[in-house]
């Protein structure tokens, strides 16, 4: 590795840990304009493989002047059943940055996998630090975590080797809990721009479950900071804690019987656009479609990063 080069690792298909030789510190403001920017890029990632032309309209809607251009595609089985999880990776040698966007998932066989997968123990974190040490960072989900090993070493890594800063910015929404507070903390150490959007009762950012008598404890279900809070309709939205990742002003003060019937819609549409479906019709249409039980688990995410 060339001196000065940044070592990035994403580690599950939801959501990443970015780790690099310089410390980071400090807070991102909230801006919903670029929250949406991020949206058209998760949206992008549901396109099919072959669809060039949505990828690259959805992509040059947020970005018109940044010429970027999607440098590959990746589509690889990432579960013990099969199910194929889908990125893209753009890139614009005119600023300088990476754009990595991972789709969520789009079978109700894969979401079987999820639901069952996802609620089984989580596995010991380890990452290698500066001075080669192996440190434990926490615990991580072992379903997300086996899905993000099939993809990145062999499909994202040899895509963007150069000299990376510390300039990443990360938007989720629908994210699942993935990891536990000793990881949550990390990763919020180590990327402090970060935003979990959630829609209202969308019920997929409570799952695994977390459990209220022991949320802090090592090994438990805990989400990172910082959750942006919005209402049904995307009127309105509450900038919860920057500390706490389990906020309960914000969607964790809503109990079971809250979700109701729509919250399978509330997890498949965010700011008013039924995403999966957004995303393939390149951006450029609004769609209010109702979903059924088996509805696409979206929680797809999508991060910028600088290179230098």
């Amino acid at each position: 590795m060339e001196p000065g080069t940044k070592n990035i690792t994403i580690i599950s298909l939801l959501y990443l840990l970015v780790t690099f030789s310089c410390s980071v510190s400090g807070y991102a403001l909230y801006s919903e304009v670029e929250a949406e920017n991020f949206l058209n890029l998760a949206a992008a990632a549901y396109a099919d493989s072959s669809n060039v032309t949505a990828r690259q309209s959805c992509i040059d809607i947020s970005f018109p002047t940044d010429e970027f251009h999607v440098l590959m595609v990746m589509s690889t089985p990432c579960d013990k059943r099969g199910n194929q999880c889908q990125a893209f990776v753009a890139i614009s040698d005119l600023t300088n940055q990476v754009i990595i966007s991972f789709r969520g998932t789009n079978s109700g066989g894969q979401l079987l996998s999820e639901f069952g997968d996802g609620l089984e123990d989580y596995v010991p974190y380890t990452e290698v630090d500066g001075s080669n040490n192996t440190v434990r960072v926490g615990h991580v989900n072992v379903y997300f975590l086996d899905a993000m090993n099939q993809m990145w070493e062999d499909m994202v890594e040899p895509s963007i080797r150069k000299q990376f800063s510390n300039k990443i910015k990360v938007h989720t929404f629908g994210e699942p809990r993935v990891g536990d507070i000793v990881f949550a903390s990390y990763f919020t150490d180590m990327v402090p721009y970060a935003f979990r959007v959630v829609h209202h009762s969308d019920p997929i950012p409570h799952l695994p479950p977390l459990n209220v008598d022991n949320e802090t404890s090592p090994g438990m279900p805990y989400h990172h900071p910082r959750e942006v809070w919005y209402n049904d309709d995307f009127s309105s939205y509450v900038l919860c804690s920057d500390v706490n990742g389990e906020d309960w002003s914000c969607s964790d003060k809503l109990r079971f019987w809250n979700y109701g019937s729509k919250g399978a819609y509330r997890h498949t549409h965010y700011f008013n656009h039924f995403v999966s479906e957004y995303g393939s019709l390149g951006c450029t249409s609004t769609s209010q479609h109702q979903t059924f039980l088996f509805s696409i688990f979206m929680s797809t995410f999508a991060i910028i990063f600088c290179y230098v």
